[in-house]
């Protein structure tokens, strides 16, 4: 820091008040305080009395650390990684889990004393849930020394790290990277991995459950002797191995079954997408690639199509391993060995099991397995309208049979995946948009039977709208058709509804069991739809939606969007001028605060911040809007106003740290500018009085917002909030 800006903090400090001191005290305390370090030989004894300590960044919703290349104090640590062991599975790329730490009070280490030490790693393996076992020391991961380095602000977008010296530690926070391919699948597993490893030689195999979770440690020392030290933990998936149970009911048992009825039905070579149970399992498949390919480019490119990657992963894999080992044990007396010798051992008896086996479905599973049957054929042919159209209405039974166990399965993964009250729901609509556009992706391979319709019965079957019987100029419809449509839905509406109105069901049923939240009468409202948006023909929320996504215009799901670009200084400043609150502030204090401000990008209905939490920082809606709604004592929410451009929300979370008094969500697509704590502390600290300006203005606004008036009360006001930010910031 500058001598003026040492000499602001000091006289910053001065000014606090504090408890059983007055201006002469604190004055009398500083003038003896000066003369015990001025009789001291050597001020590397005073350094010495600021113990060090190193600091791990927690990780938040939302954010990732390639936020601190722009915005310094915006990062964060992440708590997953990727990785995978299969050999015909490809990441885009080598994935790394970031941790960001701070070093502190590190004076009597760097210039001019210059003591020697050292920062370190060390890892280990946690056991699995309900297993009595002692961690593990992953090998060559044991107090590995860690180079000073930070986030590359020059490759942002992309993440890049680049050197930097630990004297920097008063002004930056420091990145420990781990690389989960390289560092965590060893040669030779330990020998207490060995024992909990029968069907493998790497710590992610099914008896692992396709994931381990470790204890990192970065540890300060001075010659071998340990000076401060922080854990964290982090959870290593092996997406390689994702969807394989859902990979061997396709090929090993929906497939042994196609050809045990083509003997029934007398039929050669019938293909598998006429078995009932192919269209779910094989849109299933591409829905849970469609999240894992977002998931990868949040956790390897740290981009942000969720806010929360990890839950997402690990309500995903409980899933799979629920459906898929609950459809195994409803079949073994025909297909005894979809699971090998090994793996059965481990299922059977494993604790890391327990929860799985306590919650597996079996008999309603059996009920599904009975809804497997192709339609009759008639001379050998699959060619009749009327035979095409059976076999389409046993596979919607199926369907819904499959979808209804399945999403009573999902309920248990939600159970052991462990509650999330802070992004369910825009992880909710994120996986439900994935699976219109697995619907959209896999409609000609999942009914091969609409290849035998003329083009305009086919359209109508895709797309027909109840009460709609209008299809591409016919005005008589064959009797099979309307017979089988009647007025109900075609296969892109109807099982878009359906299905969103399974998850719809499932996310109150997780509500009212404490283990997600969302805003709203229902999770997922029809303007989060994508089959919505296109079928009313609303071509900007369509837009929208898929940029939200990361994907470009008309349902297109190719390449990645790119993602947005952080703003210039100028129009943060100018965003920020714009409004009321930040008035008091000089030009250059508003500068330095607009230097701190981190743009952040929402889509259609995601939620900003929610009511009942605890984050300290503001917002400033740059462009779109924003609705506030309220939480009323019967669990509705009530919309309280609406935001534009230039409003701003959340300062009184930021200049008091109370909870949430509302929750904020997006009405569109809206750029917001972050104000944090962190931003706004030296601003404050170097000009004390602010507290007051502040304070006067917050309750100025607090009186408008509620539409109270009078002097009196205003005067109230400002001295409670003043007391309230003054012990937030100045303690």
């Amino acid at each position: 820091m500058t001598p003026k800006e040492f000499q602001k903090q000091l006289k910053a400090l001065l000014l606090s008040p504090v408890d059983g001191m007055d201006w002469e005290d604190k004055l009398a305390r500083v003038r003896q305080y000066l003369r015990t370090i001025e009789a001291r030989a050597n001020p590397q004894e005073e350094s010495a009395e600021l113990l060090p300590a190193v600091e791990i960044i927690p990780f938040e919703a939302g954010k990732r650390p390639l936020d601190e290349a722009l915005y310094p104090g915006h990062g964060c640590s992440e708590r997953s990684g990727l990785l995978s062991t299969a050999p015909d599975a490809v990441l885009q790329g080598e994935d790394e889990v970031w941790i960001l730490f701070r070093l502190r009070d590190l004076y009597a280490y760097v210039a001019p004393f210059q003591r020697s030490f050292e920062v370190t790693l060390s890892a280990w393996y946690l056991p699995p849930p309900g297993v009595d076992a002692a961690p593990v020391p992953v090998p060559g991961l044991v107090g590995v020394p860690i180079a000073p380095q930070v986030v590359a602000r020059d490759a942002y977008p992309l993440p890049a790290l680049e050197p930097s010296d630990f004297a920097e530690f008063h002004r930056t926070l420091f990145v420990a990277s781990l690389r989960p391919r390289e560092q965590l699948v060893p040669a030779v597993l330990p020998e207490a991995l060995r024992e909990r490893t029968p069907d493998g030689a790497d710590p992610f195999t099914f008896a692992h459950r396709f994931q381990q979770a470790l204890r990192l440690e970065i540890t300060l020392s001075e010659g071998g002797e340990r000076l401060s030290s922080a854990t964290t933990e982090v959870e290593i998936f092996d997406t390689g191995r994702f969807g394989s149970l859902y990979a061997r009911l396709l090929d090993e048992l929906v497939k042994a079954d196609l050809v045990a009825q083509q003997e029934q039905l007398r039929v050669d070579d019938l293909h598998v997408g006429y078995h009932p149970w192919f269209p779910v399992l094989t849109i299933g498949a591409d829905k849970a690639n469609l999240y894992l390919r977002a998931i990868r480019q949040d956790l390897e490119m740290q981009r942000r199509n969720l806010p929360d990657p990890r839950w997402l992963l690990r309500v995903g894999l409980y899933l799979e391993l629920l459906t898929c080992l609950g459809i195994m044990e409803a079949v073994r007396d025909e297909y005894p060995d979809l699971l090998t010798p090994a793996e059965r051992a481990v299922f059977e008896k494993s604790p890391a099991f327990a929860p799985i086996r306590e919650r597996l479905r079996v008999d309603d599973w059996r009920k599904v397995w009975e809804l497997r049957e192709i339609a009759p054929h008639r001379a050998g042919s699959f060619s009749s309208v009327s035979v095409i159209l059976s076999n389409l209405l046993r596979k919607q039974r199926a369907t819904l049979g499959f979808l209804h166990t399945h999403h009573e399965d999902l309920k248990a993964a939600l159970e052991l995946a462990g509650p999330n009250l802070v992004d369910a729901q825009e992880t909710w609509h994120r996986v439900f948009r994935d699976a219109e556009r697995a619907v959209l992706r896999n409609a000609e391979i999942a009914f091969p039977e609409l290849r035998q319709l003329d083009a305009r019965l086919r359209e109508f079957a895709l797309w027909h709208q109840r009460g709609d019987m209008r299809v591409l100029g016919l005005t008589v419809l064959p009797e099979a058709l309307t017979s089988l449509f009647g007025d109900q839905d075609g296969i892109y509406p109807s099982a878009c509804r359906q299905y969103r109105r399974s998850m719809n069901e499932v996310a109150g049923w997780a509500a009212s069991h404490g283990l997600m939240d969302f805003t709203g009468e229902e999770c997922i409202p029809p303007n989060a739809s994508l089959l919505e948006a296109q079928m009313h023909q609303h071509p900007k929320l369509l837009d929208a939606l898929q940029r939200r996504d990361g994907y470009g215009r008309d349902l297109e799901v190719s390449a990645p969007r790119a993602g947005t670009s952080p703003g210039s200084l100028d129009e943060v400043i100018g965003v920020l001028r714009g409004a009321k609150v930040f008035g008091p502030l000089m030009d250059r204090e508003l500068r330095r605060l607009a230097q701190r401000a981190r743009r952040a990008v929402y889509g259609p209905l995601d939620r900003v911040v929610v009511q009942g939490n605890s984050d300290a920082s503001m917002f400033v809606v740059a462009s779109g809007s924003v609705e506030v709604l309220v939480r009323l004592g019967d669990g509705r929410d009530a919309p309280l106003a609406t935001l534009e451009a230039g409003a701003i929300f959340g300062e009184i979370a930021l200049l008091t740290g109370e909870e949430r008094s509302a929750t904020v969500r997006a009405v569109e697509e809206v750029v917001l500018y972050e104000i944090t704590k962190e931003a706004l502390q030296p601003i404050i600290e170097a000009r004390p009085q602010l507290v007051v300006e502040l304070a006067r203005l917050m309750a100025l606004r607090q009186a408008d917002l509620r539409e109270v008036a009078g002097r009196v009360h205003e005067e109230e006001q400002t001295r409670s909030l003043a007391a309230r930010i003054r012990g937030f910031f100045l303690g």
